[in-house]
């Protein structure tokens, strides 16, 4: 047949005998250099639209409720309590589904084949993990009360459109820039790094819960700081704040999950089985600084070598 028709052909029938896609290969392209400027604004877009939405069909709804609870209890009390649940949901919750996978170990969609779950370690690595998850329980609320102001408490005032857009805008850039340069400081100074962050790479093949273990003075300063400081610079309504920490705390879980249901097209994995790449949280400034890269085998780019995959079974 003609040229044209006979590679239409030889596509198709491509098409045909491919192996099935992951997840996360419908949602991203993972065969980029540098991360995608359409998946960032989609990521953003995606959180002013999850707020938007909370705050025009539930909040008015139950801000009568709320801001009697918040009255009857006192502001930080209140505040406390409901951020305690909404993060006891986001972690717990979706961070137990989101390591159900590695508990039984599904070899599918796996970023780092052949490597399964130390259970033993997962357990021995729980009480550090619960002693975080209060410590910034704790930590965040007394910041927010201590920090913003009076109306980011009134329930009677909700936030607009253009409130979330720029809020949004300066809390993913203030996490990007504080968590990448905190973080990269972490792994330069190797006095640092052996007396701190090496206890998070203790997990070089991760599982959803080990997302917050790690020494608690990093914990505090590298995950919950640049968390908070964008919605302290904003002023931003708490209940906005609120949200958008559940997203994150599902999002750090997601990309420790070890699977393409990671949302950051395996950036975090990769620097967990690398150390030295993906110091970031969206890409943008390892990839100026030439420390973004991609896991082996994502799509477009190259399976791993007989000898990586060799010493991922050993290890």
């Amino acid at each position: 047949p003609p040229a044209p028709f006979a590679a239409l052909a030889l596509r198709r029938c491509a098409m045909a005998t491919a192996p099935p896609r992951r997840v996360a290969d419908l949602l991203f392209r993972r065969d980029m250099a540098g991360p995608s400027l359409g998946q960032i604004a989609a990521s953003m877009t995606g959180l002013v639209l999850v707020e938007k939405l909370c705050m025009e069909l539930a909040l008015p709804q139950w801000a009568p409720t709320l801001e009697a609870y918040q009255t009857a209890m006192g502001t930080l009390k209140f505040t406390a309590v409901t951020g305690f649940l909404m993060s006891f949901v986001s972690f717990w919750g979706i961070g137990t589904l989101l390591a159900l996978p590695a508990l039984l170990h599904v070899e599918r969609w796996k970023i780092q084949p052949n490597r399964k779950l130390d259970f033993q370690a997962l357990l021995q690595s729980m009480p550090l993990i619960v002693f975080n998850f209060f410590l910034a329980a704790l930590a965040v609320p007394l910041c927010l009360h201590a920090t913003l102001p009076e109306s980011a408490f009134d329930w009677k005032r909700l936030p607009d459109a253009g409130t979330l857009v720029r809020d949004v805008v300066v809390w993913f850039a203030a996490e990007e820039v504080l968590f990448f340069y905190i973080h990269r400081w972490l792994h330069e100074n190797k006095k640092l790094y052996g007396a701190i962050h090496k206890i998070h790479h203790t997990w070089t093949a991760p599982v959803s819960f080990v997302a917050i273990y790690a020494h608690p003075v990093e914990h505090l300063v590298s995950n919950v700081v640049p968390l908070i400081a964008g919605p302290i610079l904003c002023g931003s309504h708490v209940a906005a704040v609120g949200i958008y920490i559940g997203l994150g705390l599902m999002h750090t879980c997601a990309v420790h999950s070890g699977y393409w249901v990671c949302d950051d097209n395996g950036m975090h994995d990769e620097h967990h089985a690398k150390f030295n790449c993906n110091y970031g949280v969206v890409g943008i400034l390892d990839f100026l600084y030439g420390s973004y890269q991609l896991p082996a085998g994502a799509s477009g780019g190259s399976p791993p070598s007989p000898a990586a995959a060799a010493k991922q079974r050993a290890d």
